[in-house]
């Protein structure tokens, strides 16, 4: 039973029902809600005829007010519909009830003479339940009281039927979606629904027909998809895709809308959560929905299945009240179409011998039908108005249909025998059979066959074929609409002419159950649309008949069981109805309000329903951590990412193959001849031929052919756009190395480290566990690096089997086999067995056969060019012939780009040759693919195109202000290439590109005759990526943000990152590619950050012009190559490095005339963009960092571990690191690891040697760790000789060129001697006797690394003498002596002509220098000295050159820097020619190019070229150059805010800086030397100078006692001392133990430091001694019960047995023993108020200061008043406050402490003028810096060895933590700041960094190149840092940058003091900030 329920609700059904039960019709819903009254008016002129048509055929019931109960009850159970009550004449009456006994007599005949295979045939089931179906057929002229037949059906047939159907719908839908395939735009009039027929039910589910046609031939017509080498990737996406469909014309409002407004922001909100979005219109700016070879349906459903293939909503369906435009079916079943030839020529003959009697009859005849319905012929009515009959070959489009049911026309025509022959001709002419599809089917024949001026390139005749097209479709549609249902019956023919919308929802709402999860649909009704029917605009939204203002009945019923089927389908809350008004222009938002309303309402909607489902699925990945942490995350997962893919297409492509089975065999045994060889097999072969598929498939039969756990990695090249970039392809096979074996460590990024890390990881592969190495397309390598092969010689190691493919004939071939070592497999071509079973097979699978001249046309071909791509291809090609296509038609190609060039052709002849040429040239000269909305935009740029699409397509307005070219236009070219283009993943994002690279090498060589051709589209491209589009924030931002718990997460543009720089260097547009590229701060910082700063150097290297240098470019690359390491690790730190280094450089950059240019073209704008970045940076205000032009080092990678031992031969160097590894080097140009030596025989772990020793020409090795030593074979690893646990450190050298082996051990006299020629035999063991005494101390014997003959020479550091030991005698045979007695030997060396004694002596009053004293190897005689400067701080030394020269490394740990220096022997030159950041632990350099060593925790060795810089006289230093010093203290001053006073690490230096001014922003405004010694006391307030001076001794006490006794006065404005004051006695303390306060105050230490003194020093008296006073309890500062602890918590647990069992004597004893505990305890606390005082904190008021004893307690004492205020006490806590802070007035004190009862770490807050303990923070342990807010409410606190800032609000409760940058290493010398008003932190902890307290982030870090020596907070807030470092003396001020502020001058009150007045420069400064 069909019924229709209002909002989906459906009651349970009565099972229970007769089979003769009598089943009403229940009303069709209104979907135009109109009221009695319309109604009443509309049918108040019509004739009662018309009236009673309308009570049978109306589509929807008119409410005509409440019937009587038991009328409708009656009506109910009589199935009859709920119609008015009417009054009929009896004329009426005696006719409608012949006309019932008419059909009641002919059902009853019909029933008892039909056989059975007419009762099978009427019996077409697609009813759930008890069905009814109705076979009545209208035609023309049939009278008005046409009344329905109802006919039951056998419920156990239906349900058999049913099974069948259901068992072959799934395979039915491919084929019969191609039937509906050729539209039209004008639907003709009087025809029922293609969907359902004008009378189905509501509830009928399409089925298809249970005939006996073979199921397979569903698939007949799909084509063969193109198995090449890159196919698409089916696995979890990270897209949503949703499809929008509707009507063509009247839905446009709503779908526009979406699209203008609402596709933005969606996009938007998937990107800034790493998804990618795409909403798909393909109706959107089409008005003709027409294509040649009629697949405009299974391109919508194609495009539907890929949107479906997401999650998520993917199906939104717009629905008014106009039906879609009518389908004709693409092919029809032979059966089918020639039954329905068959009903057309009987019917023909039938009406010619019938003519005579139609000319007589006057009342309606019925004609039977082989379905067993019954069809009522209509006859002409009889009027006074009667038109003469004409043919329907000649009707217009209006009036040839002959089922119209027009309620105004009066008199249709009768058809004639002639229409018929001419519906015969139709037919016959637009369908051919085509016998190659199984079964044989009629298809529908290409426009353009009968009318070829469809496909002409003139407008005008283009439309004439399209308007000639449209009138042969309108009376094909209607032919087969009134011959189907006789002929094939009602439910196949409804199935043959379904729309494209009926297709669309079947599949959207029936592809993905259930669905309301994945579809909605909008509803939209315009309830006065009946009253402006007359307006031009209502055809857009009803359907009216041509001409007329009047309702198309039948399209409309056919448009509300459209309706009715999706409320079938859909639940009613996914279904949105809303009811709107006419307005102007019928719908437009542009010219209505209410209409902008329902608009803006309904996007709302929209956007809220799918934003909801969509945050549902997303996994968005959570902003843990800082920027450079979360960094390290996504690229991790990037990289995993991209070995996913590579894995799952080499699956799919193994699962394919299909040929050469027998060279898979060939191919095991060239693996097995190569594994044995360590060759690398090299697999060639031409474009196409299978190369990829052949890997895969080895890759696949590979673990099973060789034995063990074989593992076997895969990559095929160019199938993500990483995987072309040989950097990355090697980082993802090193990370995937490592997780193989199970390896933490972090994978380098630079090309050279990759190359050698992947050697050293190949290393760890055993014979248990071998590797085999698959790598394909090798030749896809892009030009990076120059596509660099030379690392593949490196994985030639054994048990590692490398497989290597290329194309025959390309250049990656040719070195590969010139260069590596390989075993070539020639992949051979297809033999003819193979082609002919892959065609069978292929034919087979699509249920197809070709005749037999077209098998010879495809057959011969493929021998021609026998490779499965073109097998691929000429099949795929086959599949558009058909059993009747021309032989002129049937020419294949013999060449696939031959082939490829005649599908291009095709296409330019349907879409037009400049959107093709467009098209094909954008998918080709892309970086790695187009993506759809670069190519929408791009094609709508081209002025080609668009005058081609107005004239061809007569498209002139544009679909969107962002896409100004339809979405369709392109889906049915990529429709046309479908099996050439592909769609893949790339850069986050889904790009198109060729699915062989050779299409665009076709592509280009037909398109573009010129080079200026391509550059031209590379420069749209870039144009493109530039943002030159509209909404470019949305669609091409640099990155995509989001804002999440008040951080900001990112998500970058990878593709505008990589595609903007890529296409600027191919369209030679060098200028743009500078200013908006590399020398734009934030394009430089996103791709840092998104990507790394090797994307970036390798963009700097393609930038450079090879005729001309730029010197931007060049200082550039420097400056990132410098700070290599910290952008590595924190990108975000572009803007402090990139100032920090170039500051002074730009300033001091400026022309010597107005007219001169200046130095750096580009640089000054980089910087000024740095001071307004994006992000909070740290901005130093000068340099602070090494600047560029320094000599540069190179990283050598190979460890897994840090490095901790390096050594170097004769010729090789060896290196050790923590894991045991050992590798061998060779230095060349290439300079990577040789080898991993093997592990020793016999020990289970490698030692971690602590020094190396390379031995008997680099055949041995000597490995020394601890008190340990190892001898051991180079090549093999066997120990000669092993040494453990000896008492003494053993040092090691040779002699006798290597053949002997000197060991000395620190600590004692005792060397031994080993022959290493016998097998380390040893030969001497002596205890020395020397003429000195030597001072024995870790690391104090000093020996040559080089020998003269069996000479060695050792020394003891900072000793005066050194000894020459002869190995060969064990005799101490010279003793030198240095020629100064103060001389400290640091270190000694042998050369080939002298003894060098490297020996520091004093120098000036506070520094030091080196001498290099030369002994004669032969006379042992001094010859000379060598001065170096007082900047040289020796570690050890080497002898390069040949011996001319001497190569020293200087690490100084006070600056945490390294300097290497050099002396040449023979010139006594001196430079400094390298520095770096970093404390050098080793370096070798036996050769001036390649010195290397390595800085502890690094597992990468670095190598410097010495010899490239050794005659730059620049570098050279002296005697008389002048000492760097650094800055040991900054003093803000209070009254002078604009100025600071800096004191230098030289005693007596005082420099004044003024820190708002600009101009001085890098020099100070006044330098004081020699103003106090380094044992002067110098203390700076307000520009004064006190100091303490002349240190002496008195005797007025007991004990002499050391005072200052002179007070110096320096007024540094006056430049002069003012005031020199004798006869003090101030008490001598540290530095930071004196306070300055105001009024001359001097805070100070006693001489016992007991109490506190102040000192007045203007009088220079004591004004006060501030000591403590006990007149309370000693425990009045707490309560006494809470903090000390009972003596059973004290001595142990005491259970309650034990006290029952007690006595009271034991008892007694026991409250003795606590009591006097107790009272022990209490004196030892008393006893602790006597103590000295450790340290004191003065708040910042200066106001109250508070002191620790090392004891239990502290004091508050007051400042002013001079009194002790409270005592702090914690009875089981130690106070102490080297980690507390006070608060700005002294208020409140936050201490930690760890109680001894508790047994826990305490974080407590004191109240100190109270004297309490105010809040506790349990469980805080190793708290190593602390700062509160000023008013107590935050506390900031650092865990020591943890990288997180924890926060605390003691008043409120809260407690959380920030996680810090992954270099962060807190630990107890860390600072920490509050600032701003409690809402920043700043933290120095070698790195400065800035912390957001509020959002609870990490702002900016700043990682300096040496170390900070102070720091100090300087403005109103304290916002401004003040830096002082230890190797500079530049004061650098620090702030944090903020995007769109210019950097103005410090905000510091007061004026200039010491001359610097206005100027011009000033003026100009303050120009350029504001620029």
């Amino acid at each position: 039973m069909w019924k229709y329920y209002r909002n989906g609700v459906v009651p349970k059904r009565n099972k229970q029902k007769s089979e003769n039960e009598v089943v009403s019709l229940p009303p069709i819903s209104n979907g135009i809600p109109a009221k009695s009254a319309i109604l009443d008016h509309h049918t108040r002129g019509q004739s009662t005829a018309h009236r009673l048509q309308e009570l049978f055929l109306s589509q929807g019931l008119r409410d005509h007010g409440p019937l009587n109960r038991d009328v409708k009850k009656k009506k109910n159970i009589l199935g009859h519909q709920s119609v008015p009550l009417s009054r009929v004449s009896v004329e009426t009456e005696l006719e409608i009830t012949a006309h019932l006994k008419y059909h009641l007599h002919q059902r009853h005949l019909k029933g008892t003479t039909q056989n059975s295979s007419l009762e099978e045939k009427e019996a077409v089931v697609f009813q759930q339940t008890k069905t009814i179906v109705f076979k009545d057929q209208v035609l023309s002229n049939s009278p008005p009281d046409l009344l329905q037949s109802l006919v039951p059906l056998d419920e156990k047939r239906r349900k058999k039927e049913k099974d069948d159907v259901e068992e072959k719908e799934k395979k039915e839908r491919m084929r019969i979606v191609q039937n509906a395939s050729s539209c039209t735009d004008e639907a003709p009039e009087g025809q029922g629904s293609l969907s359902e027929g004008p009378f189905r039910a509501a509830d009928v589910e399409h089925k298809p027909r249970s005939d006996k046609r073979d199921p397979k031939l569903q698939h007949h017509s799909s084509p063969n998809n193109i198995n090449d080498d890159i196919s698409s990737l089916h696995f979890k996406q990270r897209r949503f895709m949703i499809y929008l469909c509707g009507g063509y014309k009247d839905t446009v409002p709503e779908r526009s809308a979406l699209m203008e407004s609402v596709y933005p922001w969606l996009y938007l909100h998937c990107k800034q959560r790493g998804y990618d979005f795409r909403m798909i219109d393909l109706r959107s700016g089409v008005g003709d929905p027409v294509s040649d070879n009629h697949d405009l349906a299974e391109m919508h459903m194609e495009t539907l299945r890929r949107c479906q293939e997401t999650e998520g909503l993917t199906f939104f369906v717009f629905t008014g009240q106009k039906h879609e435009i009518r389908s004709l079916p693409n092919t029809i079943p032979q059966a089918d179409f020639e039954a329905i030839l068959n009903f057309v020529e009987r019917s023909k003959k039938k009406l010619s011998r019938r003519q005579s009697e139609m000319a007589d009859e006057s009342q309606l005849s019925t004609d039977t039908g082989d379905s067993g319905s019954f069809t009522l012929e209509k006859e002409p009515r009889l009027s006074e108005e009667k038109e003469p009959s004409q043919s329907s070959a000649v009707m217009s489009e209006n009036s040839i249909s002959s089922s119209s049911t027009s309620d105004a026309d009066e008199i249709q025509l009768a058809r004639s025998w002639m229409d018929y022959e001419q519906d015969l001709t139709l037919l016959q002419t637009w369908y051919k059979l085509d016998k190659n599809t199984v079964p044989a089917v009629y298809r529908l024949l290409p426009v353009s066959t009968h009318h070829p001026d469809y496909l002409s390139r003139d407008g005008h005749r283009r439309k004439l074929g399209r308007k000639a097209w449209r009138s042969s479709c309108v009376k094909l549609w209607n032919v087969l609409r009134r011959s189907g249902p006789e002929a094939i019956g009602e439910e196949a023919i409804c199935h043959l002419l379904r729309t494209v919308l009926d297709w669309e929802v079947e599949q959207g709402l029936g592809g993905k159950q259930p669905p309301e999860e994945y579809s909605h649909c909008y509803k939209r009704i315009i309830t006065d649309l009946l009253y402006n029917l007359k307006n031009e605009y209502a055809p857009q939204f009803i359907d009216l008949h041509k001409g007329r203002p009047e309702i198309n009945q039948t399209l409309h019923q056919a448009q509300q069981q459209f309706i009715r089927n999706i409320h079938l389908k859909l639940r009613h809350t996914n279904i949105h109805e809303t009811n709107v008004s006419w307005g102007r222009k019928g719908l437009s938002a542009k010219h209505n309000r209410s209409h902008q309303f329902y608009v803006d309402r309904l996007c709302s909607h929209f956007q809220r329903t799918v934003t909801s489902s969509l945050n549902r699925l997303m996994q968005v990945r959570q902003a843990n951590g800082s920027f450079d942490m979360q960094r390290k995350e996504v690229s991790r997962l990037r990289v995993e990412e991209e070995i996913q893919h590579h894995v799952r297409f080499g699956k799919t492509l193994a699962q394919g193959y299909a040929f050469r089975q027998d060279f898979l065999m060939e191919a095991k045994r060239a693996l097995e001849a190569s594994a044995s060889s360590q060759n690398a097999v090299l697999l060639l072969g031409e474009s196409g031929s299978g190369k990829s598929t052949t890997l895969a498939k080895l890759a696949q039969l590979i673990p099973s052919w060789i034995p063990g756990d074989a593992k076997v990695l895969v990559c095929f090249v160019g199938l993500t756009s990483d995987s072309r970039n040989v950097r990355l392809l090697l980082q993802t096979l090193c990370l995937q190395l490592a997780n193989i074996y199970s390896l933490k460590t972090e994978i380098s990024e630079s090309l050279s480290e990759l190359s050698s890390e992947l050697c050293s990881l190949l290393g760890l592969v055993t014979e248990d566990r071998p590797l085999t190495l698959v790598l394909d397309g090798l030749d896809n390598l892009s030009e990076e690096h120059e596509a660099d092969l030379s690392w593949l010689s490196n994985t030639l190691l054994p048990n590692v089997v490398t497989v290597l493919s290329a194309s025959t004939q390309s250049k990656c071939a040719h070195i590969l086999q010139s260069q590596v070592k390989v075993t070539v497999l020639s992949l051979p071509a297809l033999n003819r067995e193979d082609i002919t079973s892959g065609l069978v097979s292929r034919l087979a699978s699509d249920f197809c056969q070709l005749t037999e001249n077209q098998w010879r046309l495809l057959f011969q071909p493929c021998l021609s060019c026998p490779s499965p791509l073109y097998l691929n291809l000429a099949y795929a090609e086959t599949r558009k012939w058909s059993s009747f296509t021309p032989k002129e038609s049937l020419n294949i190609p013999t060449d696939p780009n031959k082939l490829f060039v005649s599908i291009l052709v095709s296409l330019e002849r349907e879409h037009g040759p400049c959107l093709v040429r467009r098209t094909a040239l954008l998918i080709s000269l892309s970086r790695s693919g187009v993506t759809e909305e670069e190519l929408l935009v791009l094609l709508g740029r081209d002025d080609h195109v668009i005058r081609e699409m107005a004239v061809l397509h007569h498209q002139t307005l544009p679909v969107s202000e962002y896409s100004p070219v339809p979405y369709a236009f392109v889906a049915r070219l990529m429709h046309g290439l479908k099996g050439y283009v592909t769609e893949v993943e790339s850069d986050g994002t889904w790009v198109l590109r060729w699915t062989h690279a050779e299409f665009a090498s076709v592509v280009l060589q037909r398109y573009t005759p010129t080079e200026d051709s391509i550059k031209a589209v590379h420069a749209d491209f870039a144009d493109y990526f530039n943002g030159n589009v509209p909404n470019s924030q949305v669609f091409q931002p640099l990155a995509w943000i989001r804002k999440e718990k008040g951080r900001r997460c990112y998500e970058f543009n990878l593709r505008k990152l990589r595609c903007l720089p890529f296409h600027y260097i191919h369209s030679e547009q060098i200028i743009p590619l500078l200013t908006q590229c590399l020398f734009n701060y934030e394009f430089l910082l996103h791709k840092l950050w998104g990507l790394s700063i090797c994307h970036v150097e390798e963009d700097l290297k393609a930038a450079v012009i090879p005729d001309k240098e730029l010197l931007d470019v060049k200082v550039l690359g420097q400056v990132l190559c410098l700070s290599h390491s910290v952008l590595l690790k924190d990108p975000c730190q572009l803007a402090s490095q990139l100032l920090g280094r170039l500051e002074r450089i730009i300033s001091q950059d400026k022309p010597v005339t107005s007219g001169d240019p200046r130095r750096y073209s580009y640089l000054h704008d980089l910087l000024a963009q740095c001071k307004s970045s994006s992000l909070p940076v740290l901005v130093p205000s000068y340099t602070c960092l090494l600047p560029p032009g320094g000599l540069g080092h190179t990283f050598l990678s190979g460890h897994m571990s840090a490095v901790t031992a390096l050594a170097h031969g004769r010729h090789y160097i060896v290196s050790c690191s923590s894991d045991g590894m050992l590798n061998l080097w060779c230095l060349d140009e290439q300079t990577r690891p040789v080898r991993s030596l093997p592990w020793t025989h016999g020990s289970a772990v490698d030692w971690a040697a602590d020094s190396l020793t390379l031995c008997l020409d680099d055949s041995v090795l000597v490995l020394q760790m601890g008190h340990c030593l190892q001898v051991r074979k180079v090549d093999s690893g066997k120990v000669l000789y092993v040494e453990k646990d000896s008492l003494d450190v053993p040092v090691v050298t040779t002699a006798c060129d290597g053949r002997l082996l000197v060991v000395f051990y620190d600590g004692s006299h005792l060397v031994k001697v080993f022959d290493l020629v016998a097998s380390c035999l040893l030969l001497r063991c002596v205890n020395l006797a020397l003429e000195f005494e030597p001072i024995h101390k870790d690391q104090s014997i000093l020996v040559s690394r080089h020998s003269v003959k069996d000479c060695v020479l050792f020394a003891y550091r900072d000793g005066g003498e050194a000894a020459i030991f002869s190995a060969k005698s064990g005799v101490v045979s010279v003793t030198l002596k240095a020629q100064n007695p103060a001389a400290s030997i640091q270190a000694v060396e042998i050369s080939s002509q002298y003894l060098l004694l490297f020996c520091r002596y004093p120098y000036k009053r506070h520094s030091e220098i080196i001498h290099i004293e030369l002994f004669s190897t032969t006379s042992f005689q001094y010859l000379r000295s060598i001065l170096g400067c007082s900047q040289d701080y020796i570690s050890h030394v080497t002898i390069a050159g040949g011996g001319s020269h001497i190569v020293a490394f200087c690490p100084t740990p006070h600056s945490a820097t390294t300097e290497i220096i050099i002396w040449n022997l023979e010139t006594e030159d001196h430079k400094h020619i390298a520095r770096f950041p970093g404390l050098l632990a080793h370096g070798v350099c036996s050769d001036l190019r390649y010195c290397v060593g390595f800085c502890p925790g690094e597992r990468f060795l670095r190598m410097w070229n010495l010899g490239s810089r050794i005659n730059d006289q620049t570098l050279t230093y002296n005697v008389h150059k002048t000492h760097s010093d650094g800055t040991a203290e900054i003093v803000t001053m209070q009254r002078y805010q604009r100025y600071v006073v800096c004191q230098s690490t030289r005693p007596g230096t005082v420099r004044i800086w003024n820190v708002a001014r600009t101009r001085f922003k890098g020099r100070p405004v006044q330098v004081e030397h020699g103003l106090f010694s380094s044992s002067d006391i110098a203390l700076v307030r307000d520009l004064k100078l006190y100091i303490l001076s002349d240190r002496g001794t008195v005797n007025f006490t007991d004990t002499p006692t050391s005072v200052y006794q002179t007070l110096l006065v320096y007024d540094l404005l006056k430049k002069s001392y003012i005031k020199k004051q004798t006869g003090l006695f101030i008490v001598p303390c540290p530095r930071q133990d004196y306070q300055l306060l105001e009024g001359e105050i001097l805070l100070g230490l006693s001489e016992t430091r007991d109490h506190l003194i102040l000192w007045d020093l203007d009088s220079g008296y004591i004004k006060g001694r501030i000591k403590t006073s006990y007149k309370e309890t000693l425990l009045s500062s707490m309560d006494r019960d809470s903090h000390i602890i009972s003596s059973k918590e004290k001595t142990g647990l005491v259970m309650p047995w034990d006290r029952r069992t007690e006595t009271q004597t034991a008892k007694r004893r026991r409250q003795e023993r606590e009591v006097k505990r107790e009272k022990d305890e209490q004196q030892r606390l008393e006893k602790e108020k006597f103590n000295s005082i450790d340290q004191y904190l003065l708040s910042g008021d200066e106001q109250v200061v508070i002191c620790s004893y090392f004891a239990h307690h502290l004091n508050v004492f007051s400042v002013v008043s001079e009194e002790h205020l409270h005592t702090l006490e914690d009875c089981w806590s130690l106070l102490s406050l080297r980690t507390a802070a006070i608060t700005h007035t002294g208020g409140y004190l936050v201490v930690s402490n760890y109680s001894e009862a508790q047994h826990a770490p305490y974080l407590t807050v004191w109240d100190t003028q109270q004297g309490k303990v105010r809040k506790r923070l349990k469980n805080e342990p190793g708290v190593c810096c602390i700062a509160i807010s000023d008013d107590a409410c935050r506390v900031v606190f650092g865990i020591a060895g943890f990288n997180k800032l924890k926060v605390w609000e003691p008043f409120r409760r809260k407690h959380k933590t920030i996680s810090g940058y992954g270099s962060l290493n807190l630990n107890w010398s860390s600072l920490l700041f509050i600032t701003e008003g409690k809402s920043k932190a700043i933290l120095l902890s070698e790195a400065v960094s800035i912390w957001d307290l509020d959002n609870g982030t990490l702002l900016s870090v700043f990682t300096p190149d040496s170390k900070i020596q102070t720091i100090a907070l300087h403005g109103p807030d304290k916002s401004t840092l003040l830096l002082g470092f230890s190797d500079m003396s530049t004061l650098i001020t620090m702030t944090v940058s903020k995007q769109d502020a210019h950097t103005k001058s410090s905000t510091a009150r007061g004026k200039d003091l010491f001359g610097e007045s206005s100027s011009s420069e000033d003026e100009e400064d303050e120009v350029t900030n504001k620029n």
